[in-house]
């Protein structure tokens, strides 16, 4: 957890034995630390089905199959997998409005190129997407898993538009804790504890919810995979 900084409008001066307060603004309210509310640790060896959705069925607009039989859970984790046949995605049914969310994850290798996992807050009700924003802080269309991207999306003239941070590498085939920490003026993107990039402007303010999934982003010719140790939800 990081501990805030405050800082103050001007130095405290002494004359004569007194103290004279700063002349500039007062000095800003440390942020409220963040506190953990709910653990997804996958223990049992199934989908709590109170806890998330799972994707099933053909979606006509995007083209793509998605399979409940492609997410499972075993020995305490969730797996994603895709191929030709289809997609996994899962949806937590828990809407939020500002939270910091983590999740514990690795991605093997070999995957294949046309398929790129994505961990991203989607709007609560679809039909408010993009005016009610999108935030992708894990998005990987690296086939070696080595690096990853980020996007930020919110409406421009009634259409989709985006900010994106850039590309963090990482060696992803390892496990790592990607994180978003989304407030009211800022969402800022982490890896194992290390803000890479906030982003200042278009920042979403409704209910949103966490989804994992692997999307089809290419001809697939092969598979891709994804293992989910645990996800964390912190409320202020």
């Amino acid at each position: 957890m990081r501990s805030a900084l405050v800082r103050f409008g001007g130095a405290i001066t002494a004359a004569a034995g007194l103290l004279f307060a700063p002349s500039g603004p007062p000095a800003a309210a440390p942020a409220r630390p963040w506190v953990l509310a709910e653990s997804e640790e996958f223990a049992g060896g199934v989908l709590q089905p109170r806890a998330w959705e799972v994707y099933n069925g053909y979606n006509p607009l995007s083209g793509e199959t998605w399979r409940a039989d492609h997410c499972s859970v075993s020995h305490g984790v969730l797996e994603l997998r895709a191929d030709r046949s289809g997609l996994c995605g899962i949806a937590a049914r828990t809407q939020h409005v500002y939270a910091r969310i983590e999740v514990r994850a690795r991605f093997p290798v070999p995957a294949d190129p046309g398929l790129a996992p994505v961990f991203l807050l989607w709007p609560q009700d679809d039909r408010d997407w993009p005016q009610a924003g999108e935030i992708d802080f894990m998005e990987c269309y690296d086939p070696a898993r080595q690096s990853f991207e980020s996007w930020l999306h919110y409406a421009r003239a009634g259409r989709d538009a985006s900010d994106t941070a850039g590309r963090y590498r990482v060696d992803m085939t390892g496990w790592h804790t990607y994180a978003v920490e989304w407030t009211r003026d800022a969402v800022a993107v982490s890896v194992d504890g290390r803000t890479w990039h906030t982003y200042r402007r278009h920042v979403p303010a409704g209910p949103m919810h966490l989804t994992l999934q692997i999307d089809r982003v290419g001809r697939v010719a092969g598979a891709a995979n994804a293992e989910v140790d645990w996800v964390r939800t912190y409320r202020q």
